[in-house]
This record gives structure tokens, sequence and C-alpha cells, in this order.
């Protein structure tokens, strides 16, 4: 049978207690994400409705169904959005990744000059 030192013994449970830490920060961060808010000015979007004119609902709807719809409160995630309609805006409080894919889905529904 190998003798192992003690000072092998300690590196070996120090690094391992490292790596411990570090896994557990990364199932902390997906477990807890973190929040942002932003405001988004949709005035130039195709939202209008006829009758009712702008139809606040039908974006939110849709971009809650098309951006991880799991995140979403309604269905039990932590993300949130809320129109204002004084400036024709949506307040969208989600994460970072949730941000960048509502940026790219409004950004195909602006209108080009």
């Amino acid at each position: 049978m190998r003798k192992i030192s003690v000072a092998v013994c300690l590196v070996a449970i120090v690094l391992a207690s490292f790596l411990a830490a570090g896994v557990g920060a990364e199932e902390s961060q997906e477990a807890n994400p973190i929040i942002a808010t932003k405001v988004y000015k949709v005035a130039d979007l195709p939202i209008y409705r006829p009758t009712k004119g702008v139809s606040f609902d039908l974006l939110m709807t849709f971009i809650q169904q098309t951006i991880s719809p799991s995140d979403w409160e309604a269905k039990g995630g932590s993300s949130t959005m809320a129109p204002y309609p004084q400036n024709l805006s949506l307040i969208i409080s989600t994460t970072q990744k949730n941000h960048d894919k509502i940026v790219d889905l409004v950004e195909r529904f602006r209108v080009k000059d």
C-alpha cells in the first residue's frame, strides 16, 4: 500500500472544497438569476388596432409566449412586464439572456424607412 503524505491530502481537500464551492455558485445563479429592468419603446412597432389604438396586450402576450414562457410571473417565474402608455413603452424585468432575446425580437418588428 502506498503512503500518502499529509500535504497531498490537504491539497486534495482544499481543491475539492474550491471545486464544490464553484459548482454551488453556478447552481445558485441558475436558481436565482439576476433580474434587470429595462424600458422598451414600442411606438414604432405595428401593434395598433383600428378600434382600440395601441394593443399592448397583444405584444406582451406574444413576448411572453415566445421568450422563455416558463420564466414569466404568470407561469410561476420571476420575470414581469407592464405597459407604460404615456410614452408607448413596455417596462420589462427579466434576465439579461431574456433581454437579449427580446431586443432581437423587437428589432425584427421595427418599421424600416
